[in-house]
């Protein structure tokens, strides 16, 4: 496995190397499909289609810098000495003793994995994890079609309350106090092992000791983040499922973060806020389920009043319209009016009871990922704070 992934690391080098200097000094932004001729073909060292693989990360990489408009940092790092190596369907087999064989090229040893499921992954890769190699497999899985209404929902993501969902007559939230609470955690692990690797001397038997072992636990911390993410994720899912919601509306956050300063301790949270990776769990288990996911600009939404549509941005957790008096929690205003983008404004003289309070979701080890029970939206005389 080193040798696979020194060899992917390799070839990711060169085809960096080049990319770039066309770039410095022609001007020319080589094409994936002429990297692919210059580079990749003619790759000995694993299966062409692993050696097609690398260039698909590195251009993926360059295709999602050119869509920010060239913010942030482009992949420049011509010194990688360890790449993940992966397999397309064609090179992946499943033996009839339960093997799966994943092959390395011609004239090479292919890898062989005592496979523990009977079906044959369309895709596989193996990378470094913290203490190991692993293997992520992807399957095929047909859609089930899970949904019993045709309720549109809308989502309002944010850093406290993780989401806002708002159907027509219902809205509660999923609170992000866990979230905030490990990534609070993290932060402060990281900067003590950091203080204590930064007195020891570079290369040292202490100083690698201490590296490892602010790896492992940071590691361990960003599983616990994922798994977090998953279960809230599929909790949601399943609430918006009991309410019969078929279509699901996101509000789209791209760009949020662009030139914000709040401060260095808002900055740390917002540039840590794991809203993308969160929508992209919610994406997937909905269309999953069967559901119709669908995204729109969120911009105001949390400042627009439901009722007399005057923008007036809220300074605490409620919005109150100075105009009109109305007073509601301000994420189930964003939801409800995300929802309102989707649906269009023909109802908008209508106020339904998804303004009413809403209803909390509070993360819990054991909890399970169905809803208990069917909260329905309190009465006014019975609100009770969030």
């Amino acid at each position: 496995m080193d040798e696979l992934s020194r060899s992917s690391a390799d070839l990711w080098n060169e085809i960096c190397t080049w990319y770039w200097r066309w770039v410095d000094r022609q001007d020319h932004w080589t094409s994936k499909g002429q990297m692919q001729k210059w580079c990749v073909n003619g790759h000995d060292d694993f299966q062409a289609h692993s050696a097609q693989a690398v260039n698909d990360q590195f251009y993926d990489a360059i295709n999602s810098w050119h869509k920010n408009n060239r913010k942030g940092n482009p992949p420049r790092n011509r010194s990688k000495r360890w790449n993940k190596i992966c397999w397309k369907k064609s090179a992946i087999k499943m033996r009839d003793d339960g093997v799966l064989r994943l092959s390395c090229g011609r004239g090479n040893d292919p890898v062989l994995i005592d496979w523990p499921v009977d079906k044959k992954p369309v895709y596989a890769e193996i990378g470094w994890a913290g203490d190991g190699y692993e293997i992520r497999a992807t399957y095929e899985v047909e859609t089930e079609d899970r949904t019993t209404g045709d309720e549109i929902a809308g989502i309002d993501l944010g850093e406290k309350h993780l989401a806002a969902a708002a159907t027509e007559d219902d809205s509660f939230l999923l609170n992000g106090g866990e979230l905030r609470a490990l990534r609070k955690y993290q932060n402060q692990t990281k900067a003590k092992l950091q203080r204590k690797i930064s007195r020891k001397e570079r290369g040292s038997k202490r100083w690698k000791r201490l590296v490892r072992t602010k790896n492992k636990q940071l590691n361990h911390l960003d599983n616990k983040i994922t798994d977090l993410l998953h279960k809230l994720s599929r909790k949601l899912i399943e609430m918006l499922l009991e309410r019969g919601v078929s279509t699901v509306v996101i509000g789209e956050l791209k760009g949020i973060r662009d030139s914000v300063d709040y401060g260095s301790r808002m900055n740390q949270r917002l540039h840590q806020w794991a809203h993308a990776k969160f929508a992209q769990m919610v994406e997937y288990k909905a269309k999953g389920a069967g559901m119709i996911v669908k995204y729109v600009n969120e911009e105001y939404t949390s400042q627009t009043c439901p009722k007399c549509q005057h923008r007036h941005k809220p300074s605490g957790r409620t919005y109150d319209c100075p105009e009109c008096g109305y007073s509601a929690q301000r994420d189930a205003v964003g939801a409800y009016n995300i929802r309102k983008k989707y649906v269009g404004t023909e109802d908008s003289s209508r106020l339904p009871g998804v303004m009413a309070s809403p209803s909390g979701v509070r993360f819990h080890p054991h909890l399970s990922c169905s809803s208990r029970s069917r909260r329905k939206t309190q009465s006014k005389s019975d609100r009770q704070p969030v």
